[in-house]
């Protein structure tokens, strides 16, 4: 083998290395939630929806990201609930902070903990002053 294939192959090589990467870092699955694994964003809530896999979209006011209870729905969270209690009114979520290739930013738009004044609405954040929402 020549010395333009053997740079060749190593190029490639770590190109899929890098690529590999970015892929497990994207799919990563979201357990075992840390204080310092979420971002704190305030907002009010404009529009509460049903998203696949039993999720719960969020939007807030002024903000691009898409926000979800991921399975919120088994979690006891009803719709007409939170409608009744977040929609038109300034909230605190805690979003998954983790770099992937489709959030530069860092801002997940996974919810761990959403709040409403003092009040926790839901929560699965581990080790957290507040208590975690049982599934």
């Amino acid at each position: 083998m020549g010395k333009v294939a053997k740079i060749w192959f190593s190029v490639v090589f770590v190109l899929f290395a890098i690529f590999m990467w970015v892929i497990i870092q994207t799919f990563r699955p979201v357990r075992n939630v840390q204080p310092d694994d979420v971002i704190k964003i305030s907002g009010t809530v404009i529009n509460i929806q049903e998203a696949p896999g039993f999720d719960i979209a969020l939007t807030l006011e002024n903000d691009e990201h898409y926000y979800y209870i991921n399975r919120g729905l088994q979690y006891d969270l009803t719709l007409e609930n939170l409608r009744t209690t977040i929609l038109n009114k300034r909230v605190t979520l805690y979003a998954i902070k983790r770099w992937i290739i489709f959030t530069r930013d860092r801002n997940m738009g996974h919810v761990s903990k959403l709040m409403i004044n003092d009040n926790v609405i839901f929560n699965e954040i581990n080790n957290d002053k507040h208590e975690k929402t049982i599934q």
